[in-house]
Parts: C-alpha cells; structure tokens; sequence
C-alpha cells in the first residue's frame, strides 16, 4: 500500500519537473546569438546571387536578380553577389572579392560585389581593362553602396552597384544621343590631327629634314605588362 502511494506521488511530480524545465529551454534557444562562421573565396555557380550569410529573404534575391537582369540586358555587363559572414584566406575585403572572381573566371564585364554581414566589410572587383574604371568603381562603392550597407540595407546595397554600373556606362549622360556626339568629335579630331601630320610629311619630303633635326624615320613605342605607366598610377585603388 505505502508503495502504491510513494509510485503514484512520483508519477504526479514528473510533468511539473518537465514542464518547468521546457520554457527555459526555449528561452536559451531564443537569446542565442546567430552563428557566424568565416568563408573563403567561394564557387559562384550558376546563379548571380550566393548568399552563404542568410541575410537575404526570396523577395530580396529575386530583387537583385532583376536588377543584375537589366543591367546584363541594357549594358552588357554582368554583377555577382556574394553575402558571407567573414571573409578569411584572406581577410582583406578587396583581395577577398578578387580571388574569388578570379577563381570563377570572370572577365572584363563580369564585376563582383562582396559582402560579409558580420563587420559590414565590402568590395567591388572589377577588371582592370573593364568599361568602368576603378575610379568610377570607387564612387560606386563610396556614394551608392556605403551607405545602404550603414544601414544593413543587403538587398538595397546590391542594387545600387546595378544601378551605379549602369550609370558609369551610360557616362552620367543621356545615352545613346551623347554617345553619338561624343564619336562625331572623336573623328572630327583625329581628322585634323591626320591632316596636321600629313601636312607635315609633305613638308618634309619636299624640303628635307628641318635645321638642326634628324631625318624622319619610323617611331614607336610599346609598354609590356608590367612595365611603369608616365605620370600618376591612375588605375590602382587607395582605399585608406
């Protein structure tokens, strides 16, 4: 009978023990944070969004899609999207993104935008011999992603980059009229120029060589890769 009793009073206390233990359990799982883990330069695939932070919802990467849609569409070139947590192997945001597109292939028209969602750390690879250049690339980053990623606008930061690539292309200007403008007085000039020269040729070859100068022979110059530009470096990056 005593056995009975102390059974039964056992069997009672069991789903108080458990049901006590349960909310706490939830409430850890709640307050824990979001793990984050760093990343190395990864494969792109097929797709031109990759987010490997989950910082994007579906209505967020159709967005960029669309955008990188239009901006192949309309200008021929082609952005991917990479979101990770941390960058590592290597760390630095810029030679992170260049790895990575270099790992993948891209080429002059192809252009990568790096996110890591832990830090905010961004980079905008794009190839040296690209239609925009890496002055225009800094404005993009500086003045149309910068300040949308300030805000963890994910979604938002890529867009821009579309919108800024398009825009660098276009020149800032109305499209196609100024493009033809702009070729028209390409050819205005080097008309002239072509005129001046020959000018000068039949000069020469009429009077001989000027007082004082050699006689006019074949000149040019070639720099290989590698070698130093005159003047200023103007194609490499100073981010600070």
């Amino acid at each position: 009978m005593l056995t009975g009793m102390l059974l039964a009073a056992g069997l009672a206390v069991i789903p108080a023990v458990f049901a006590e233990a349960a909310p706490a359990s939830s409430a850890e799982s709640a307050s824990a944070p979001r793990s984050v883990s760093t990343q190395d330069p990864v494969s792109l695939g097929s797709s031109h969004v990759l987010d490997q932070a989950g910082v994007l919802s579906r209505g967020d990467t159709k967005r960029i899609e669309n955008a990188a849609k239009k901006l192949r569409s309309d200008h021929k070139l082609d952005l991917y999207v990479v979101f990770v947590d941390r960058f590592t192997g290597p760390e630095d945001a810029e030679d992170w993104a260049n790895e990575t597109a270099s790992e993948n292939g891209l080429g002059p028209t192809d252009y990568l935008l790096a996110i890591a969602a832990d830090g905010h750390a961004y980079s905008l690879s794009g190839d040296d011999i690209g239609p925009v250049d890496d002055d225009r690339l800094g404005k993009i980053e500086q003045n149309d992603i910068e300040p949308r990623l300030h805000d963890s606008e994910w979604a938002g930061a890529a867009i821009a980059a579309a919108q800024g690539l398009g825009d660098a292309v276009d020149g800032g200007s109305d499209g196609p009229a100024f493009l033809v403008l702009s070729l028209l007085g390409a050819i205005l000039i080097g008309g002239a120029a072509l005129f001046v020269v020959r000018w000068r040729r039949r000069k020469k070859a009429a009077g001989g060589a000027e007082p004082g100068q050699p006689p006019a022979g074949p000149q040019r110059r070639t720099r290989r890769d590698g070698d130093p530009l005159p003047g200023p470096e103007l194609n490499q990056k100073d981010k600070g």
